[in-house]
């Protein structure tokens, strides 16, 4: 499984650090350069890190998308990008609902928005999960 963050700060950072230090299986995880210090730091630590300038390639190379960019910037760059329907979108934008996301996203896909918090860095915390989904319920 390949794994893509749009979007590179906090969240990012700390659900990236549990991931890898999870027995969660992923060959990579792709992370946007957004946040140059955050992802260089990312791929100082982690092996299977790769920092891509461009969200695109980054949607083109994986199979689950987490969107984890502000609001503002959301409504700005998602309606430009190509999805799949056969990825997984996880959505930590806080104020940008399902139904706006799959309307930007253009694409029946699995949409699910989840809020991580810090502590999930050391596999800890409640992550709310809207709607249900059994697959980001278990990778969570």
């Amino acid at each position: 499984m390949k794994l893509g963050f749009i979007g590179t700060g906090k969240i990012t950072s700390s659900v990236i650090t549990g991931i890898c230090n999870s027995s969660i299986k992923y060959n990579r995880i792709f992370v946007s350069s957004r946040n140059n210090k955050i992802s260089k730091n990312l791929k100082k630590r982690f092996k299977k890190i790769s920092i891509e300038k461009n969200n695109q390639k980054i949607i083109d190379s994986c199979s689950w998308i987490f969107l984890a960019v502000t609001p503002i910037v959301g409504k700005k760059i998602l309606k430009d990008l190509k999805f799949r329907s056969n990825q997984t979108v996880i959505s930590f934008i806080s104020t940008i609902t399902i139904p706006q996301l799959k309307k930007m996203i253009k694409v029946k896909s699995d949409i699910v928005r989840a809020i991580p918090l810090p502590p999930i860095s050391l596999k800890k915390g409640p992550v709310p999960i809207c709607p249900p989904n059994k697959k980001v319920k278990s990778f969570f």
